[in-house]
């Protein structure tokens, strides 16, 4: 009964053979909060790694593995940051980080300045201070494309295991209420499908849609990690397609320029670093 399925209306079995079944598998990992070894704590958490799995881990959680971690008392804080502090009313030493960085801040709310990172529109450089110890904020990982295919390489030479990286935050939608999930990094598949140039179901020819397959991985995972105290920083995704690729990625294979995005391209940035 592999490849069947029993419709519970009917009591028949339907042939899956040609159906995709995914499975979602949570991975939890004990709560850390300083620098650790990211593969050693997943190899040793007794979860059986297979062939092709795609393996979504929080960016918080890769962070904290490198030792990202500021304390904000420890922060010498620029007139910049002191000026921008008060304007958006945040707190000074926060501010400096955001600029230290953020490639552009774009605009300023309460609470907020809407910068991008690395190609990535994000609050506050994507800086966060949940899930870490009090007085302290986490960054985004430092070289986090490199990390992942470093990471991948450890599972192919250690285990004989191919799988796919990528490293997952969670991230506000325009107009939208509630978070979803985004890549900051990926490695061992093809971030974006490239589907201009097919048709749809009544001929019509795609020529704009690409498929953002890594932020669709991402999405998955920070819905199963969850956002508080569930200590599941990792999720393995199983059965997915997915186009294979050992070719180095960068943020740019995720990226568009601000130019070209719909949302973007009439938003100018404030100041930058």
């Amino acid at each position: 009964m592999k490849n069947e399925w029993k419709n519970r209306k009917t009591g028949k079995y339907k042939n899956t053979s040609a159906i995709r079944i995914l499975e979602v598998i949570p991975i939890k990992l004990a709560r850390e909060s300083r620098k650790f070894d990211l593969y050693t704590n997943l190899v040793h958490s007794g979860f059986d790694f297979l062939e092709n799995d795609v393996l979504v881990i929080s960016s918080k959680y890769v962070s904290i593995s490198q030792g990202c971690l500021i304390s904000l008392d420890r922060v010498r804080v620029s007139q910049k940051a002191i000026a921008i502090s008060k304007k958006f009313h945040i707190q000074k030493e926060l501010a400096e980080i955001i600029l230290r960085e953020s490639d552009c801040v774009l605009r300023g709310m309460p609470g907020y300045l809407l910068t991008i990172k690395d190609g990535i529109l994000a609050p506050n450089a994507g800086i966060d201070r949940s899930n870490v110890p009090l007085g302290q904020v986490v960054l985004y990982p430092v070289n986090p494309f490199l990390l992942a295919k470093n990471l991948r390489l450890k599972f192919e030479i250690n285990l004989g295991i191919n799988l796919a990286i990528i490293f997952s935050d969670s991230r506000l939608m325009p107009t939208r209420i509630g978070t979803t999930g985004l890549a900051i990094a990926a490695a061992g598949l093809e971030p974006v499908e490239d589907q201009r140039g097919k048709k749809d179901l009544f001929g019509n020819v795609l020529r704009v849609t690409m498929k953002a397959i890594a932020d669709d991985f991402a999405t998955i995972g920070v819905m199963t990690m969850g956002e508080s105290n569930e200590s599941m920083p990792a999720v393995i995704i199983r059965g997915a397609q997915q186009k294979r690729t050992e070719r180095d990625l960068t943020w740019r294979d995720m990226t568009i320029e601000p130019s070209q995005d719909i949302y973007m391209r009439n938003i100018a940035c404030d100041f930058s670093r």
